[in-house]
Parts: C-alpha cells; structure tokens; sequence
C-alpha cells in the first residue's frame, strides 16, 4: 500500500506537471521557431527525484518542521519543471522570463518567478551601464546561478537563499556602473547598483512566524505559501486578519523599496560583494488580509577559487523585520535574524562534491504572549553532481538541520529537533537552440 500510496501520487504529479509544461511548450516554440536562433535561448528543466525525509512535519503541508518536505510526503516525485527564455531584442536590449511548474497547493500549476528587460548601452567612455526593469531577483544569491535560478552546487540552496527565493522579489528597476581601471592592470572590476521597487511589503512574515528553512521551492508572482498555525492569527485572536498564508509579493502602501549593491572583483579567482536592502514597507499596513512587514538587512558575499582549484562561497546576512503598533520601543512583532553559511566545492571532469555549512538564529524583541518567534540552528549538506550529458544530470543530496525554535511547543512539536533528509535527483535538459 506504501509503494502504491506513492506511485499513484507520483503519476499524478507526472503528469499534471508534465502536461502543463508540454502545452506551454506548444504555445511558445511556434513563436520561438519563427526568431533568430542565434539571439534566442529557449530552455526546459524537469526534475524527478526521490526523497527520504526525517522530522517534523512540513511547513509546506501547513505545520511548521523546517524541510519541504516529510515522511509522509515523501517517495519518488516530480519535484520541479521549469522554463527559462532569454531573448535578444536589439543588439543592446535583452529580455528575460522564467516559469516554474509546481504541483502543490501554493498556486497555479504554472506561474512566473521573474521577468525582465535589461538594456546595455554602448558607450565609449570606460565605464559600464546596465538597466533592468520588471521583476527580478535581488543581488543576493551566489548559489544560484544556473537556468531557472537553479544551483550548480547543491539541490537545496542555503538558508540565506532559501529566503530569498521564499520571500524576496524585486519589481521595479536596477541602475548598474561598472569600470576597470587600467591603473590597476585591467584585472580589477568595480561595479554599483542601485535599484527601487514594488510589491514586496509583507516580506519578513514568513521568516518571522515560520523560522529558516532550507530547500529549492520558489515563491511565484501569485502563490500563497502557507504559514504554520500561529496562535495568534487563529479565528478570534490578536492577528486574525491575517490569512493562514503570506503573499509575499503584493503592493500594500504604496510606498517604494530600495536596495544598493557594491561589489569588486579580481580576474575570475575572486568577487567581493556588500548590500543594504530595506523595503520601506508600512509596519502599520494592511490589504487583502495581508500585514505589511518593514524589512531591513545587509548583505556580504565573497566568492574565491582556492589553491586545488577548490571553489568557496560565503554569505553573511543580518537584518530586523517588524510589524504592528511603536510602542514601548518595539513593534507588536519585532524580530531580528541572522545567517551565514560556507561552501566548499570541488569539479573533477563531469563530477562535482560539495559540502556547505549554515548558520541561522533569530532574536525576539517584543513580549507578546503566544508569539515567540526566537531560534537558533544549524545544518549541514553534502552534495554530488554528474553532468552526464548536456540534457541529463543526475545529483544526490544529504542534509542534516538542527533547530531550537521554543514556538514548536505551540504546535505539540519538540522544541529541539535534527530533522534529515535525503534526495536523489534525475535532472533533464532540454530546449532550443541544442
């Protein structure tokens, strides 16, 4: 009954999934066909895998464990698909659309996760300009940067990334200057952004009432991701114009982010890169049964290539996220949270081995009862990767989380708790132009 449980939900998922991404197929390649090749890239990701998970149960199935998923909801599956088109439109204009494919409860089937313009004027000073305007990511993640913001390293990105592709989003335009000073040698790049937004107010509920979480799933344009059962926002409490979901890319006040972005780089051994981020939001706002959260952090990114041709990433982030009514010298929910996390990895020919520590807590300022949203943890992940061709990869992941959150006591869930888990993935690759 358990292999059948599972491979009825397999084919299911398989197949809702597959179809999906075959008709969108069919509706762009048409148009794709009738393009220049050579200034087009149509590409479709479809990852299968097999998941083995220990601990509490999921977040994604509306408790609060920090895994996607749990021992009842794992086996074989179709975890992701995806659809990455970067086109160009004139010699100095680009466009960029990626969709994700999810068969779960957190939206549609098929929904955008970014798309944008990006102009690259020619000039003939020194210095370097680019535009981008629509909806992207912030200049945050180091790990993902393969098609659909996906990770050359590991399936599952850190917990600093993780948030980033839960919560973060940019809807606006991003100013970038960059200039390589023939005093230094040509060696050295220096770049600058700068960028204003919309659309990320409620920001930093997620991170707040549900804690860190490390996995690969992507928050999309019109998802609701769903948050654990917080006394506080049951029927008849403090926040029950809350819905039990965070939307976290919605418009609430009106009133513009921003973020700013420095960054150094040296040849291609390394990169150096700092951030200040706030959203601006209204802590008092409200629409749609959506609060606005003010969130506010800095970022540093380094990035090297050791002695052995041995790759290091490293992130460090700290920030507060606050909500509610100023009193007392702190808002109703008043958080900060901190993170960092070091990965080493290693190509040899098609393979690559990757290991990756994390680092995460959060600090509670507020006293409000039944809202305690403090935690601290760690996690480790060991990850392989074959490329065994240029439309298939197979990976394997282990990942290992410790936390100590006290508000899993709320939900008859042990404070303390190493949760596991174990994937196996079959990645395939396949698009136009081969």
């Amino acid at each position: 009954m358990y292999l059948y449980k599972h491979y009825r939900l397999f084919v299911g998922s398989f197949v809702r999934a597959g179809w999906s991404a075959l008709v969108v197929s069919l509706l762009v390649q048409p148009v794709f066909a009738q393009l220049e090749p050579s200034r087009n890239e149509l590409l479709f990701g479809l990852d299968v895998n097999y998941v083995d998970a220990s601990g509490h149960p999921s977040w994604a199935e509306g408790s609060a464990g920090k895994l996607l998923y749990d021992s009842d909801h794992d086996g074989l599956m179709l975890s992701r698909s995806y659809i990455d088109l970067r086109s160009r439109i004139a010699d100095t204009l680009n466009a960029h659309v990626v969709a994700e494919l999810y068969n779960d409860d957190m939206g549609s089937t098929v929904d955008l996760t970014e798309a944008f313009l990006e102009w690259r004027p020619l000039t003939e000073s020194a210095n370097r300009y680019r535009l981008k305007v629509g909806a992207f990511y912030p200049r945050i993640s180091l790990e993902n940067s393969g098609p659909g913001w996906t990770s050359p390293y590991s399936i599952s990105p850190s917990a600093i990334n993780t948030w980033v592709g839960e919560e973060l989003r940019s809807v606006g335009a991003e100013a970038s200057l960059s200039r390589r000073p023939e005093l230094l040698g040509g060696a050295h790049t220096f770049s600058l952004q700068a960028a204003v937004f919309y659309g990320n107010d409620p920001a930093g509920g997620l991170i707040s009432w549900k804690g860190w979480s490390i996995h690969d799933r992507q928050s999309r344009f019109g998802d609701k991701v769903p948050l654990p059962p917080v006394p506080l926002i049951q029927p008849g409490n403090w926040f029950d114009g809350q819905d039990p979901f965070i939307t976290p890319l919605l418009e609430i006040d009106d009133r513009s982010g921003y973020y700013l972005n420095g960054e150094w780089r040296f040849g291609k051994r390394l990169m150096l890169r700092a951030m200040h981020y706030n959203n601006r939001a209204d802590p008092q706002g409200y629409e749609n049964r959506q609060f606005g959260w003010l969130t506010s952090f800095d970022h540093v990114g380094l990035q090297a290539t050791l002695p052995g041709d041995i790759g290091l990433l490293a992130q460090w982030m700290d920030g507060y996220t606050v909500w509610g009514r100023y009193t007392n010298g702190v808002y109703s929910v008043d958080v900060e949270f901190e993170s960092n996390y070091v990965l080493l990895t290693r190509a040899f020919a098609r393979h690559r081995l990757t290991a990756r520590y994390d680092h995460f807590e959060m600090s509670e300022n507020d006293r409000i009862p039944m809202d305690e949203n403090s935690e601290h943890g760690h996690a480790w992940t060991l990850a392989y990767q074959f490329e065994a061709s240029s439309r298939l990869q197979l990976a394997a992941e282990w990942l290992e989380i410790f936390t100590d959150r006290p508000a899993w006591a709320y939900f008859d869930l042990a404070q303390r708790k190493t949760e596991r888990q174990l994937q196996l993935s079959l990645r395939l690759r396949f698009g136009l132009p081969r």
